[in-house]
């Protein structure tokens, strides 16, 4: 797919593109200033038409949700107040990179993650749209597969849209496309401390489907999510443009000082090496430096997972997330690699896993008890709490403070 918005010039081939969906949008990368960014915290949109990419409802175009022209996503996303920076793809999916955080599109599902005052929420009207027009999908929203809606408290609550001022008012609007009585809502965590909300719905009456092409060999789903505050003053210093040199290569004239920098930082803090991969897998990032500081990007991970970081370093409410699906590594060790790479006075994680089958099950199960007895050197856990959910999901989280923090 290629760049189909409304004036195609603001875009250009990506650094090193094999793929001819990669693409930058220029006038936003050179224009983008977030001084006035005060909301790390996301929120977290993820929505599964079907339950995997090689079994879609049968009236489905083989590419899936990827069939949605670039002109549909920049509409959906103007609903909710952000756009799009850049994108990567590979086979299986596209990752934007948007002005605030990012957007995962498989054919299958789509992930949206915004910050900020964005109105995540508002995606589901625009995007219930696109899918019927060119997906072919003739129902509504309450016959998906599965969606999770899920967010951090705010740091500035009171700032938001009033559709995200509060977790009631939230719930009554996914309520009004999903099937309330089939809905499940949790808080999680010390309500007097940073805490967590998490939604999630869906059905087993799935659509007929169909096969398309080979079957996958689909691994249990999984999401590992680190949310962290209070950053170390040092690290922090190197999401800092001023930082760093000249930065553009003006032998590259398709790349812009912001993608520069942020391959810059990408590199000098570790996070293109954060995930213990197989030797010959296939990585390709897409990093971005905002002006006059902050850094996010998204990692694809062979073909079909993804790795993102956004990181908001401003002192006073300084804040950085990671967020992974990838099934393969050891969870402890990527966890403790994050952590060391930013030193955050506290944070906690969610670990969302879907119970496998055979020999899945046991890989899993190390995964969720690795995580479940980390004891991470320096930092003391207050809270690990462990839900058995629906559709055979388990959550676990966890909090921890700095030891010398108080």
């Amino acid at each position: 797919m290629t760049p189909t918005a409304t004036n195609d010039e603001k875009y250009c081939c990506y650094r090193d593109s094999v793929l001819k969906g990669d693409f930058v949008n220029h006038e936003l990368s050179e224009n983008l200033d977030s001084t006035n960014a005060f909301e790390g915290p996301e929120k977290l949109l993820e929505i599964w038409f079907a339950p995997s990419g090689s079994c879609l409802p049968i009236s489905w175009p083989k590419r899936g949700l990827r069939d949605i022209p670039l002109s549909g996503i920049e509409h959906m996303l103007s609903e909710v107040n952000c756009e799009i920076i850049s994108r990567v793809s590979s086979q299986m999916m596209d990752a934007y990179l948007l002005s605030e955080s990012s957007l995962f599109v498989f054919a299958h599902k789509l992930i949206l993650k915004t910050c900020g005052r964005t109105t995540t929420l508002f995606s589901l009207e625009p995007l219930l749209k696109l899918v019927r027009k060119y997906c072919r999908y003739e129902h509504d929203l309450s016959e998906i597969y599965r969606v999770f809606y899920s967010r951090r408290t705010f740091m500035f609550p009171e700032k938001q849209h009033d559709i995200h001022k509060n977790w009631p008012n939230e719930i009554i609007f996914l309520n009004k496309y999903f099937n309330q009585k089939t809905s499940d809502s949790y808080i999680v965590g010390n309500l007097s401390l940073d805490h967590w909300h998490f939604y999630m719905n869906g059905n087993d009456r799935s659509l007929p489907m169909l096969k398309n092409g080979a079957q996958e060999n689909e691994m249990p789903d999984e999401t590992l999510e680190i949310m962290m505050t209070g950053l170390d003053p040092e690290r922090t210093d190197l999401f800092e443009k001023v930082n760093y040199g000249a930065g553009k290569d003006n032998n590259e004239k398709c790349e812009d000082t912001g993608h520069s920098f942020g391959r810059q930082m990408m590199q000098n803090t570790g996070f293109e090496n954060i995930m213990n991969l197989a030797e010959g897998q296939i990585t390709k990032h897409d990093s971005f430096a905002f002006t006059p500081c902050g850094f996010s990007s998204n990692t694809i991970l062979e073909d079909k997972y993804y790795y993102t970081i956004h990181i908001t370093p401003e002192k006073g409410w300084s804040y950085a997330s990671f967020e992974t699906n990838y099934p393969k590594d050891d969870k402890a060790t990527t966890l403790t690699k994050v952590i060391g790479s930013l030193q955050p006075k506290t944070f906690f994680f969610t670990f969302v896993q879907e119970s496998g089958e055979s020999s899945d099950v046991s890989i899993n199960r190390r995964s969720f008890d690795s995580l479940k007895s980390l004891d991470l050197q320096g930092y003391r856990k207050d809270d690990c709490i462990v839900y058995d959910l629906r559709f055979g999901y388990q959550m676990l989280y966890c909090h921890f403070v700095k030891s010398k923090f108080n």
